[in-house]
């Protein structure tokens, strides 16, 4: 097992990988480099043969496991993930790691946790992914089923000029005056990692397949950007941000995004993770299904 600490210089070393093994929505190399802050840095744990685990590791030694960071074939993640455990909780004697993993990964998880006894998991904290099928959303909201939605499109362009270009076009620093306005919306329970965001403007989104932002009356005012997972003809639209400036904006932005997606031939798109009360606000746009990863604790038993 090799570790490397220096991830900025390895980027090719995590791409094959990740085109080999990927497998989940927030599998992209830039995103994971984006995720480096002032306090935390990433790790990766090089097994050979394209295999390994995506980590990261604060300034207190806390360790966290990139979101299904293992990339390995199935049937060997398991045993990978024992040996960063052994690394982080024994030999650099870290107190907890944080995973996020799928429905069955922690199933196997638990199972094997009951033979071994080494390890034990907490209790998880529950995130929401709902997924939109592109064969089903109508760009033009006919019918019934899309009356709502409508009578927001509709309202909002009457009052409205609306127009979508390039985040990447847009100055930098109207797109961080979004950003600004979107986190002084969030409640104290949101935690955001505002770096994470400025990394993604200052890199003028690198790595993403697509990065949009509206005009509303002329006016930078949202960014909706991701890019197409792994070994699928699905896309992941990780960012979703807007600046408030004027009512119904959030629906908007998503539905011009679905639209963009769908133009674009994509078979499913998933709108990432969430709790109940803003999953709530991803169900007006119909989503074909939900499923949910966990969040969770691991420490020494």
């Amino acid at each position: 097992m090799k570790i490397i600490h220096n991830t900025k210089d390895h980027l090719k070393k995590i791409k094959k990988p990740l085109k080999k093994y990927g497998h989940c929505a927030e599998h992209n190399s830039m995103h994971y480099q984006c995720m480096q802050n002032s306090k935390e840095k990433n790790v990766v744990f090089d097994f050979g043969k394209d295999k390994l685990i995506l980590a990261n590791v604060d300034d207190k030694n806390l360790w966290e496991l990139f979101p299904s960071g293992i990339l390995a074939p199935e049937k060997e993640r398991f045993l990978l993930l024992s040996k960063f455990l052994d690394y982080a909780l024994i030999k650099k004697k870290a107190e907890k790691v944080v995973v996020e993993v799928n429905e069955e990964m922690r199933k196997e998880i638990l199972e094997q946790f009951k033979i071994h006894k080494k390890y034990k998991a907490r209790s998880p904290h529950i995130l929401y992914w709902p997924i939109y099928d592109m064969l089903k959303w109508d760009s033009k909201l006919k019918g019934k089923k899309w009356k709502k939605l409508r009578n927001i499109k509709n309202r909002f362009f009457k009052k409205h000029r609306v127009r979508a270009v390039e985040s990447r076009t847009v100055k930098k620093e109207n797109l961080r005056k979004i950003l600004s306005s979107w986190l002084k919306k969030r409640n104290n329970n949101d935690i955001v990692d505002k770096e994470y965001y400025l990394n993604l403007i200052n890199n003028n989104f690198k790595g993403f397949k697509f990065a949009k932002t509206l005009l509303i009356d002329g006016e930078p005012s949202t960014i909706t950007c991701g890019w197409k997972i792994p070994n699928s003809n699905d896309y992941y639209s990780s960012i979703g941000i807007f600046d408030y400036s004027h009512k119904d904006l959030g629906d908007i932005a998503n539905m011009e995004d679905l639209t963009n997606l769908k133009r674009n031939g994509f078979k499913y798109v998933d709108f990432g993770g969430s709790d109940k009360a803003l999953l709530a606000f991803k169900k007006k746009f119909k989503p074909e299904n939900i499923y949910k990863t966990y969040i969770f604790a691991i420490v020494r038993n």
